[in-house]
């Protein structure tokens, strides 16, 4: 079910229709950015029984598609036994990896569990990637996981997390995924938290930059390559996202959530307020009960230039860059040019 919540034909699931776990805290990379500041294998992980619970209740709640990630999932033992329940479920599977190390073996049983996707980490070309993630020859290592995945028939998706080392060459780094015919190239914006720290971020006004310029590329490989992006300020540079009236702009705590390794539940992967932990009760009674995701979800909650912009509705600013530079997760997007600049009069149009 939907619900409206303001005017302007926009509305929010009563429930996330995406949720992420992720699926454990061990992962052999240090990556200099990594929100979830992976490193060893926590105590307290979900059993395989307690993931079975989890997806339970997601499917119970509605979720339809589960994305697995990490840390590295393919550490767990039991992360095929885990994929196969939530596809018995009824749930889109997604599995997201840094792919240093995918054998056919993995590929090709992951192909007959019919998963949506794998997603590979990639975060530029060889030089600014393996800078990022602190490995040599890393770069080289997840192009042979992609063409492994891709001789499985898997659709394959990559992750690029945009940040000071690769945004001088995200034209040349498009140019080269389509080349190599990956499906789905996922833009994703660098938030300051776990590992990431402000030395790899750009400044507030590039954004503005990087915003239209990945609209740009979206348009012109149209038909070789999907790219999507997490930029919340996409209403403003797009024309087309204004005109569909379920676009919101950012989802945490609406269209998506997270849930980490031993069971605390997040708005969203990189907004990290726990909000509870299905240990101890349900993931809809969490979700429904939670005043974080309830003024998440109401717009008129939102604080400064972003409670007075008019198209709050179909953006509402990045919540997890305002939580990172303020502490507080209504304050007004510090990235948004409008912030900077102009607010929008009530008949703004992109």
């Amino acid at each position: 079910m939907c619900r409206q919540v303001e005017q302007g034909g926009t509305f929010t699931p009563d429930l996330p229709f995406h949720m992420v776990w992720l699926s454990t805290n061990a992962c052999q990379l240090r990556c200099l950015h990594c929100s979830s500041n992976s490193s060893r294998r926590a105590a307290d992980e979900l059993t395989t029984g307690e993931v079975f619970r989890l997806i339970d209740q997601l499917a119970d709640a509605g979720i339809v598609d589960f994305g697995i990630s990490g840390g590295e999932p393919f550490i767990r033992d039991d992360i095929m036994r885990i994929v196969a329940y939530a596809r018995r479920c009824g749930m889109a599977v997604g599995v997201a990896s840094h792919g240093a190390n995918f054998s056919a073996a993995r590929a090709d049983k992951l192909a007959e569990l019919e998963v949506g996707r794998i997603q590979f980490s990639l975060d530029g070309l060889a030089s600014s990637h393996d800078a990022l993630r602190q490995l040599s020859g890393l770069h080289r290592r997840v192009l042979n996981s992609i063409e492994t995945a891709k001789r499985a028939g898997l659709r394959v998706h990559v992750c690029c997390t945009i940040n000071s080392l690769n945004v001088d060459h995200l034209s040349e780094f498009v140019e080269f995924l389509a080349a190599i015919n990956i499906d789905r190239l996922n833009f994703s914006r660098f938030i300051p938290t776990g590992r990431g720290s402000d030395r790899l971020d750009i400044s507030d006004r590039q954004w503005r930059d990087v915003i239209e310029h990945c609209r740009r590329l979206a348009r012109q490989y149209d038909g070789r390559l999907e790219i999507v992006s997490h930029l919340a300020q996409q209403i403003l540079v797009d024309d087309v996202v204004g005109d569909i009236p379920g676009f919101v702009g950012c989802q945490a705590g609406r269209g998506q959530g997270c849930v980490s390794a031993n069971g605390t539940v997040f708005p969203c992967v990189l907004l990290p307020i726990p909000i509870g932990n299905i240990r101890e009760t349900s993931f809809r009674q969490i979700w429904e009960t939670s005043t974080v995701i309830s003024e998440l979800r109401e717009r008129t909650r939102l604080e400064g230039k972003c409670l007075r912009c008019a198209v709050r509705a179909q953006c509402g600013g990045c919540r997890a860059i305002a939580y990172a530079r303020t502490g507080r997760y209504l304050a007004e997007d510090p990235r948004c040019w409008l912030t900077h600049d102009h607010q929008p009069s009530a008949d703004f149009r992109c």
